[in-house]
């Protein structure tokens, strides 16, 4: 179904030793705890950021609802995303 695309994981976000910035921003912002959801969490805001879906909070909620966090992390993941749309404008 997608031979020859390019699919990129959680593991090729990274540039070596340097967290892409959504990475960064969820520790800065305290968007996970126990890390079961935040691969997921993490591509869903790379993916909001790239497509203009996180032009406000309510927006990124909105696109990322599918993303389940049972810790609890809301607040923290929604303001990861949110500074990682601010810093690239």
């Amino acid at each position: 179904m997608h031979q020859q695309d390019d699919i990129t994981t959680i593991e090729g976000l990274a540039q070596g030793e340097a967290l892409h910035p959504m990475q960064q921003a969820f520790i800065d912002h305290e968007g996970l705890q126990c890390g079961y959801c935040t691969p997921g969490q993490i591509m869903s805001g790379v993916a909001c950021v790239r497509e203009g879906h996180a032009q406000s909070d309510a927006q990124t909620r909105e696109w990322m609802s599918g993303n389940v966090c049972r810790c609890g992390c809301y607040n923290g993941i929604v303001e990861a995303v949110r500074s990682v749309r601010e810093a690239q404008g």
